[in-house]
């Protein structure tokens, strides 16, 4: 990669970053299917429903504790003791008001969506909030340090915890709703006491009685920016399920928060392995413009090249896969599967690496606006659309649509920077494509002409079979240079 050319000072740290990002990628990739296929055994497309909202406020309030401050916290030079008490006392403060918040509003909103058993659930769950004040900002100072190795192992353990846990604590109890729960809560708290363990033994906290607001200003000029954007990017990602929550049953908002779910998890399976160790490593490279968009133009077509036929192949196989991998009552949810998985191609390869870019190049005002015109605008469209009541797919066309835009919308601005045309970034991707639309074909034909009525496994396991020997040849065929690349950093690693 053209970074790594740019800065050999830093190509070891980033290796060995990228290396272990992916090593805790590769567990999290293993562990979370593992993890919902127990949870479809136990829960209901209902209890899943409740799940969902559960998730939403959960994930808002996660961001509003960090709120930003790790991003600040990479990009300072030098964080001074007294920076790094401030920054303590101000997390936890934070994650106790907003914990006390949660308990005070569950029954609020238990009330709205018609959950009642929210009064109880959430909390529970705001234990979880306590347990990751120190998480959040531990951790940034860990990375800060290239201590990617210490982090992984931790989030995989904790990981492992998680799935060990709930599923013992639903053999254990009869209310699977609290198993997840209580499972969430054990591991995020043996993590908390984890990290804190770490950040001691490698010197990073000094942390003693300091508090002052001057401290945290250099930390809060950057970060509310960076804060502010994670919320509207939380809450957009999520009104769709709010409204589906709000007007429809729980099963089918369970359905959509299946097939939603699990096409997160193989988005951050593609993208977090890059994006964690791209900040740090595009933020010391941001005054080499020419280097710097040559090395964005590489990852995003390394990052193509797997997501194109990742879920390009769901939306083939979402028919067999489902009834193999789960269990036959969420077919239901197969045609929010094809939606989503093919929304889901621009918007994992661009907005990760899109947004990184910026911050590295200091436009994080930049990457707001964007957020804030395609959020709002999309907000509003949904509001529209869940007002006139014409129902449940044209909520999920405009979720798909709406990161259609701002993928768009993103790699346009990110282009304007480094004074180059946008038809530049469209160029990258057309072998891609090609390879891609035959693979498409050569699964249908089979799949229509032959497989229509073979058993699912069968089904399945060809029509994988003969996307990856047609996508492969077609991009041996179409991207040579690609080829060689990815084959060569695949062997380097075996």
């Amino acid at each position: 990669m053209e970074i790594d050319k740019a800065m050999p000072s830093l190509k070891n740290q980033a290796v060995n970053g990228t290396k272990w990002t992916t090593a805790r990628t590769i567990l999290t990739a293993i562990t979370g299917p593992i993890l919902l296929i127990v949870k479809t055994r136990y829960l209901t497309p209902a209890e899943f429903g409740v799940m969902a909202i559960i998730n939403i406020f959960i994930g808002i309030i996660g961001v509003l504790e960090n709120f930003g401050f790790n991003t600040a916290i990479i990009r300072k030079d030098e964080v001074t003791k007294d920076e790094r008490s401030s920054l303590f006392f101000l997390q936890v403060v934070t994650s106790i008001v907003l914990a006390l918040l949660l308990v005070v509003s569950s029954p609020l909103i238990a009330n709205v969506f018609d959950m009642p058993s929210l009064t109880s659930l959430l909390p529970l769950l705001s234990l979880s909030i306590l347990f990751n004040s120190p998480v959040i900002l531990f951790t940034a100072f860990l990375e800060k340090e290239f201590q990617f190795k210490t982090v992984s192992i931790l989030h995989i353990c904790r990981e492992i915890i998680l799935l060990v846990s709930t599923t013992l604590l639903f053999q254990a109890l009869t209310a699977p709703l609290y198993a997840v729960v209580i499972g969430q809560v054990i591991a995020v708290g043996f993590n908390a006491v984890a990290i804190t363990i770490a950040a001691f033994k490698y010197n990073l906290l000094h942390l003693r009685l300091h508090f002052k607001l001057d401290d945290i200003k250099p930390f809060f000029k950057f970060g509310v920016v960076v804060g502010f954007q994670q919320v509207v990017i939380q809450v957009t990602h999520n009104v769709d399920e709010m409204i589906i929550g709000f007007f429809l049953p729980e099963s089918i908002l369970g359905y959509y928060h299946f097939a939603k779910n699990l096409l997160n998890k193989m988005r951050q399976l593609l993208t977090i392995s890059f994006s964690k160790v791209l900040l740090p490593v595009l933020s010391k490279v941001k005054h080499e413009r020419e280097r710097l968009i040559r090395g964005y133009n590489q990852m995003s077509v390394y990052i193509a090249t797997v997501t194109l036929p990742a879920f390009v192949g769901i939306a083939l196989t979402t028919n067999s896969f489902i009834p193999i991998f789960f269990e036959e009552r969420w077919l239901a949810s197969s045609n929010f599967f094809i939606i989503l998985a093919i929304s889901y191609i621009p918007y994992t390869i661009s907005i990760a690496l899109g947004t990184n870019l910026l911050y590295s190049i200091n436009k994080p005002k930049l990457a707001l606006a964007i957020d804030f015109v395609t959020n709002l605008a999309y907000i509003l469209l949904l509001l529209l659309v869940s007002w006139l009541q014409i129902g449940l797919y044209p909520i999920v066309i405009l979720y798909g649509l709406y990161m259609l835009v701002k993928s768009i919308v993103t790699q346009y601005y990110v282009y304007q920077q480094f004074n180059r045309p946008f038809f530049e970034y469209l160029k990258l991707f057309t072998g891609l494509i090609a390879s891609t639309l035959i693979m498409v074909a050569v699964v249908l034909l089979a799949q229509n002409a032959v497989l229509n009525d073979m058993s699912v496994y069968v089904d399945f396991i060809v029509s994988v079979i003969l996307g990856v020997i047609s996508y492969v040849a077609s991009v041996y065929l179409f991207e040579k240079k690609t080829f060689h690349d990815l084959v060569g950093m695949v062997a380097n690693r075996v």
